[in-house]
């Protein structure tokens, strides 16, 4: 049976791989503490997608000026700024 896929529903693919580099950075690091290791430095052209991608989150997730804080002025930051 094939079940139809509405073309609005689908993810860009530059999202889509966007979301995957995220996914992988996530794990290596969470993989580097688990085993005691220092993670591996990766290129910027795989960490500056995810960071922007963990940036425009925190920000839809606390508001612009959590996140300014957070990043320009430790002392005015908010205890917590998760992009999960």
């Amino acid at each position: 049976m094939v079940v139809p896929l509405e073309v609005e529903s689908l993810l860009p693919l530059d999202d889509f791989l966007t979301t995957r580099l995220l996914e992988i950075v996530v794990h290596v690091d969470d993989l580097a503490i688990s085993t005691a290791v220092e993670p591996p430095q990766l290129p910027a052209q795989v960490t500056q997608p995810v960071i922007d991608l963990l940036a425009q989150l925190a920000t839809v997730r606390h508001g612009p000026t959590a996140v300014i804080r957070t990043f320009s002025r430790t002392e005015r930051a908010p205890e917590t700024v998760s992009a999960f």
